[in-house]
């Protein structure tokens, strides 16, 4: 099953914990009100929600619903991380086909990778794929989150509940990002390394927009014709691979016009465009005003 949560609401997490059965234990019968979130650091735990069965294994995690009976039905040995939370914003998604539900992931995932950073606006909205039952990628990455967001709990300072639900909202985007990128990659095999490849040029001109940049150096960096790179690129992103190099540019000029005092003709090195004149042509290109009357825009708002 695959359900999706609005990002932008906090869960209230109730409760966080951690235990390790070291002889066989079987779960409890229960039915409660909130949400129960799973993930096993190691052995195995058998449960059943309703009439569907499950089998947990390490670095799987499962979701278990509100005012569902939910009950061990084998014993074994386990260690895991539990949660218990509400969270008003999480839905099935069976209205949906499959191919439906890929595409919208595509969408988001290029809108978020080509949005305006600096926009006050998000580039997408914030529901995402949430999988009831996974198999966790990174692992050691959310058991790292886990283990701060259960030390939190336990200190109990001063707003630890918030901070623990701040956590665990960090966990869940994280699970619903690696989700959507092997959805993507696996039921798109003709087009999962071509993804892979823009996502990774996409990376290195976010990273090394500063530096000069050619053709050249991006066949040879990521092993592939340029124009045919270019081609993949703008498929996925709507840029050719120079022009959103120049989108990025011109994006971090403005952040640099808008948070410091340095001259323009600065601010055009520091983003990797060296001569002033094709540093303004290229501002008013992105923006319909050159970078004094965007400095003088700027302080007009302050």
């Amino acid at each position: 099953m695959q359900l999706s949560i609005d990002a932008d609401i906090m869960p209230a997490v109730r409760l966080i914990g951690r235990i390790a059965y070291k002889k066989p234990w079987c779960h409890f019968t229960r039915t409660i009100n909130e949400y129960v979130f799973y993930v096993i650091k190691s052995g195995e735990m058998y449960i059943r929600e309703g009439d569907n069965k499950f089998v947990l294994k390490q670095g799987e995690t499962l979701l278990l619903h509100p005012n569902i009976p939910h009950t061990g039905y084998q014993e074994s040995c386990c260690d895991y991380y539990y949660v218990h939370f509400k969270h008003p914003g999480i839905l099935e998604t069976d209205n949906k086909t499959e191919k439906e539900k890929i595409q919208e992931m595509m969408l988001k995932r290029k809108l978020s990778l080509t949005g305006d950073s600096l926009s006050e606006d998000p580039p997408t909205d914030s529901i995402s794929y949430l999988p009831k039952h996974y198999r966790l990628i990174n692992e050691n990455e959310i058991f790292y989150l886990l283990q701060e967001a259960f030390n939190d709990f336990y200190n109990r300072y001063e707003n630890y509940k918030k901070l623990v639900s701040c956590k665990f909202l960090d966990i869940l985007i994280r699970i619903c990002r690696e989700y959507t990128t092997s959805e993507i990659e696996n039921m798109h095999t003709h087009f999962s390394k071509s993804f892979v490849k823009v996502r990774s040029v996409l990376n290195h001109l976010n990273m090394e927009y500063h530096r000069k940049i050619t053709s050249e150096d991006i066949e040879q960096l990521f092993e592939s014709n340029f124009d045919y790179l270019n081609r993949v690129f703008h498929k996925m992103s709507g840029y050719t691979i120079f022009n959103y190099l120049n989108v990025v540019r011109i994006k971090k000029a403005k952040e640099l016009i808008e948070t410091t005092p340095i001259k323009f003709a600065e601010i055009g090195y520091l983003v990797g465009i060296e001569d002033q004149y094709y540093f303004s042509k290229l501002f008013k290109k992105h923006t319909g005003i050159t970078p004094t009357q965007y400095w003088k825009k700027m302080n007009l708002k302050s």
